[in-house]
């Protein structure tokens, strides 16, 4: 298989090559960042392709800005250029551009996806104080939601880099089997002890690519407020148990919600319970194929009707 510097270069030759012809607007991907975590860059010249990089600090989920292209207006005056947008995605974000292709959100005209194959990236937070360099993985330094991940190769891509990676055994969920094993009133103290940490800062709603609302009905002032804006125990359970719901059958476990949390609130844990629920309970699997219906957007009369929060 080849290393992240191989990949790295491949990535370089693919993004050149299409914006030397002209078949892409400008390219989605990674350039180095601040400590221990890469950034976005915006590639539109040839040129430019040598700044893309790739290692395991490229942990964030880039599909972000893609949506935000496909929502923005244009400006006054500004005439569309028809051309797709380039995007280098990993296993778990390929799933990302599948559920927003499903959604109507992303027209897979105007996407142009450079699939990387992928065995885990690190955890910026593991990597202080140590020693290991960006471009190992290790058992110490990996993140979470990778040690859980089965989906090792891209789902949706033009170009694929890196040699195929046999997939792992299905999820077993084992991760949430604590909250799964707590009493209903166990389980009430545990989200207050956590959620009660919460500052509000959004940071998880603004990070997550499937947040796409023009208006979140926490920003709504009328007809009413749904929620008060003061960080307090109620407040905090009223957002986060809303936001949870909307993402219910929809969040494909890219963990930048919890990856950006200045609290270290497990937002994760919420959201891999609720998706072990659609999956056992309505046979919903978030982002694995674009050709099926949204989840919001479907209903069956055999559905099983039982609260499970």
């Amino acid at each position: 298989m080849p290393d992240a510097s191989a990949k790295e270069a491949q990535v370089r030759d693919i993004a050149r090559r299409w914006l030397a012809s002209g078949e892409v607007r400008y390219v989605i991907g990674y350039a180095a960042g601040r400590g221990n975590v890469a950034r976005a860059a915006f590639v539109r010249r040839a040129g430019d392709a040598d700044r893309l990089i790739w290692n395991p600090t490229c942990v964030n989920n880039l599909t972000l800005f893609l949506r935000e292209e496909m929502l923005r207006k244009l400006a006054k005056g500004e005439k569309p250029d028809p051309r797709p947008i380039g995007i280098v995605v990993k296993p778990c974000d390929s799933k990302t551009v599948v559920e927003l292709v499903k959604e109507h959100i992303v027209d897979p005209a105007r996407v142009r996806v450079i699939g990387l194959t992928c065995e885990g990236v690190c955890d910026p937070k593991k990597l202080v104080g140590t020693e290991v360099g960006p471009h190992a993985v290790t058992a110490d330094t990996i993140a979470d939601k990778c040690t859980v991940c089965r989906l090792h190769n891209p789902l949706m891509a033009d170009e694929v880099v890196g040699d195929e990676v046999p997939e792992t055994v299905e999820d077993d969920y084992s991760d949430v089997a604590e909250i799964e094993a707590m009493s209903p009133e166990e389980r009430w103290a545990y989200w207050e002890r956590q959620l009660s940490r919460c500052v509000r800062c959004y940071g998880c709603r603004e990070v997550c690519p499937l947040c796409y609302c023009a208006e979140c009905v926490f920003d709504r002032e009328k007809p009413y407020r749904w929620n008060e804006r003061t960080v307090q125990l109620p407040e905090n359970l009223w957002y986060h148990a809303v936001r949870a719901m909307h993402l219910a059958g929809r969040c494909i476990d890219c963990g930048e919600c919890e990856r950006v949390c200045p609290m270290d609130i497990p937002i994760r844990k919420l959201n891999r319970y609720l998706e072990k629920k659609a999956k056992e309970r309505y046979g919903v699997e978030a982002g694995r194929s674009a050709e099926d219906a949204p989840t919001f957007g479907s209903c069956d009369v055999d559905d099983p009707e039982e609260f499970i929060w």
